[in-house]
């Protein structure tokens, strides 16, 4: 019913203001709301009667109608179930701004009554009536008033027969965490003191678990006999951090389980869900979360020194290779949001609640990531607040706040992120080129940070799919695509198209080595070649100008996007328009912007691997820096560096020369291996192959239609207007 308001054309009346868009998209969201409580309501009322609904719900969409428009009266009183029509009782309009009437048409008010058919028609009702449901008998002459008491289960739960436990000292089946050689020592200990103390007893030495004492996963452990009354000393059974703060010393354990967590999607919780299932006494999930905070805190300030010391290298290399000033340097940056960031139901404001901002330098093969901003607006503590009726501004109120970004700021300026991102860099260097896709005005925070400007270069990945939709949005002729599915040709066409290009500007920039006046020079003729190529005049043209296209039947550009690589039925008009879509990666102003090859490529990355460590459909509101910190310190060393780092860091250093060392060695390695072999050309041709074989198996075959958004939804009846 949302979409069909969206999808209606009412009168430029009906909505007051400016952004009418706006106005419309909150009037759906608003209607959608009254009509689901209208709904609702209308089924309690007539105790879930199909009929009774049926023959009242056309007057309630007539008293919805009306109620829009201002006249929200009698019609309201008596037909309405959410709203009383009066000026202190009445549905209160919240996604519309200031409340006021709309000034519909009559035209408007049968679109509206149309789009809300969708849901309250005849047959969009179904009965909300089923067999759970108590009946109360006639309780009038009862002294007391009627109660449903809550029924008890009528047989137990699964886990309550395992609550009562068939086996003596039931922990003492369970798995725990000990370090050998501790417990070593401890019954060790035992044995002797026991020998000595209880000369002569031969009962058995057990766990006391009774006694046991849990820090998080670690354990502090003593000895008992069976038999006679002896028992031993408690003995640590794990390693302590090395800190010199007062107090209780934290577990290695436990530290080496907090720093392995953030490099992981799961949340304590979810560990804890795992500990479980495998049989072992979890740790305190309170407990756990305070060392979370510790420990991504640590983790924050490591990686930012870890990253300084990265911007000296860098320009210690760059005095070393002997550049005029090695401060200067080219980086590429891109910001990565935890939820798409257009609009959605759940607020007016764009819908993210934490961003990303990275900038890597690309100076050197590394690529290592030299600056990152984290802003995040969610705050539990200010939430807990709110929810008792206390006004709350995040972020610096009082108590702990984890946000850093205003509830009412705008999520997706990245301007700011980008001049945040700046600062940090200007203790160490000045960028010179900055690359960055097409969605942002980053390049604005950068020049007002470094009070200078910055030469702008852009994404050929970004710049093929801007290419890509410019096909998509093009109005060939109806003679161009062979077929009945033409919308799927345009499609692969623009794929393709995009290849065709992406290839042809890399094996430009490499024949005249980097040599821009020659790129352009020769570019038109390239950009012709193209057109005649798909045109079906694949030859001499090609021959001559094409960088991947020898113009022959055994050498030539495979157009694998393309069933049957049949050549297209272009008119004069549509190679204009082939050549107008070219000209957006290949024209002359766009080889300004590409003329080093420089993507964002290195930010994609490492958005994946946040991906990992920080997942979109969870939002670690008082851990997000923490998790994303990690993320880059591992992107920057790799997997087992960065791990041994950490934990050093931390205080819960990993064994040397332990198993656990050789695993971690063996895990990084095939992390490198994969990732190089993702590069070869062997690698890269199989990808090709199989895609082209996918393409090839979906044109051979025609599929209906089996999903699409609202498919099976009432359709809006406007054949009235």
């Amino acid at each position: 019913m949302k979409r069909a308001v969206q999808n209606s054309t009412f009168s430029l009346s009906m909505f007051s203001g400016k952004n009418k868009r706006n106005l419309k998209h909150r009037f759906g969201l608003d209607l959608k709301a009254r009509c689901t409580a209208e709904l609702t309501y209308a089924f309690k009322a007539h105790k879930g009667e199909l009929f009774a609904v049926k023959s009242h719900m056309p007057a309630v969409i007539k008293a919805i109608v009306l109620c829009y428009r201002g006249s929200c009266g009698m019609s309201c009183q008596i037909n309405s179930y959410v709203c009383a029509g009066m000026s202190s009782d009445q549905w209160q309009k919240g996604f519309l701004p200031n409340k006021e009437p709309l000034k519909m048409t009559s035209d408007d008010e049968v679109l509206v009554e149309n789009c809300i058919n969708v849901l309250l028609g005849q047959k969009s009702r179904v009965s909300h009536k089923n067999s759970k449901v108590f009946e109360v008998p006639d309780v009038e002459q009862s002294a007391c008033p009627p109660m449903l008491l809550r029924p008890r289960p009528k047989f137990p739960e699964q886990i309550d027969e395992y609550l009562d436990p068939t086996v003596p000292d039931p922990d003492n089946h369970t798995y725990k965490h000990y370090v050998p050689s501790l417990v070593s020592v401890m019954w060790n200990s035992a044995i002797k003191k026991h020998a000595f103390e209880y000369n002569g007893c031969d009962g058995d030495l057990d766990f006391d678990s009774h006694a046991a004492q849990k820090w998080g996963f670690a354990w502090k452990e003593r000895l008992k006999c069976v038999k006679c009354g002896f028992v031993g000393q408690f003995h640590k059974l794990f390693y302590e951090v090395n800190s010199p703060a007062p107090g209780r010393k934290a577990a290695t354990i436990n530290m080496g389980i907090q720093a392995g967590l953030m490099t992981t999607t799961i949340s304590n919780k979810s560990f804890r869900d795992i500990t479980l299932t495998c049989n072992v006494i979890p740790a305190n999930l309170s407990g756990m979360q305070k060392l979370a905070n510790k420990v991504g805190s640590v983790i924050v300030n490591f990686n930012r020194q870890d990253m300084k010391d990265i911007r000296e290298s860098l320009v210690a290399e760059n005095e070393m290779v002997g550049y005029a000033n090695p401060v200067l340097v080219n980086v590429e940056t891109d910001g990565r949001y935890n939820n798409p960031i257009y609009n959605s139901d759940v607020t007016a404001f764009q819908a993210g609640t934490q961003v990303v901002q990275t900038m890597v330098e690309n100076n050197t093969k590394l690529k290592q990531i030299v600056s990152v901003y984290t802003g995040n607006k969610l705050c539990q503590v200010a939430s807990k607040l709110r929810n008792k009726g206390i006004e709350v501004l995040c972020p610096n109120h009082a108590g702990h706040c984890s946000a850093n970004l205003a509830e009412d700021s705008v999520i997706g300026n990245e301007t700011e992120y980008a001049r945040q991102c700046t600062i940090e860099l200007n203790d160490n260097l000045k960028i010179a080129h900055v690359t960055t896709d097409g969605d942002s005005k980053a390049v604005n925070g950068i020049t007002n940070a470094q009070c200078s400007n910055v030469k702008v270069l852009r994404d050929i990945r970004h710049l093929g799919n801007s290419m890509k939709r410019a096909v998509q949005n093009s109005t060939f002729s109806l003679s161009m695509f062979s077929g009945k599915n033409k919308r799927n040709l345009k499609h692969r066409f623009g794929l393709d198209l995009k290849a065709r290009c992406t290839a042809e500007l890399t094996y430009a920039f490499k024949a005249h080595k980097g040599e821009l006046f020659a790129v352009k020079s020769h570019m038109p003729a390239v950009i012709k070649a193209i057109v005649l190529c798909y045109r079906g005049s694949c030859g001499m043209s090609c021959q001559i100008n094409s960088y991947v296209c020898a113009g022959m039947s055994s050498d030539q550009w495979q157009k694998g996007f393309l069933p049957n690589k049949e050549p297209l039925k272009m008119t004069s008009d549509d190679e204009v328009l082939v050549e107008n879509c070219i000209n957006v990666l290949l024209g002359p102003k766009s080889l300004d912007l590409v003329r080093f090859l420089t993507s964002t490529q290195k930010c994609e990355a490492f958005n994946r691997t946040l991906q990992r460590c920080n997942p979109k459909m969870v939002t670690h509101s008082r851990n997000f820096s923490g998790r994303v910190h990690t993320a880059v310190h591992m992107r920057n060393h790799k997997f087992g560096n960065s791990t041994i780092l950490r934990t050093k860091v931390l205080g819960a250093e990993l064994t040397p020369g332990s198993s656990v060392i050789k695993h971690l060695k063996q895990n990084q390695h095939i992390d490198v291996y994969c990732s190089k072999r993702k590069m070869l050309k062997e690698t890269k041709c199989l990808r090709t192959l199989t895609r082209q074989r996918k393409f090839d198996l979906h044109a051979a075959k025609h599929y209906k239609i089996h999903y699409r958004s609202g498919i099976a939804d009432p359709k809006v009846q406007s054949e009235k207007i």
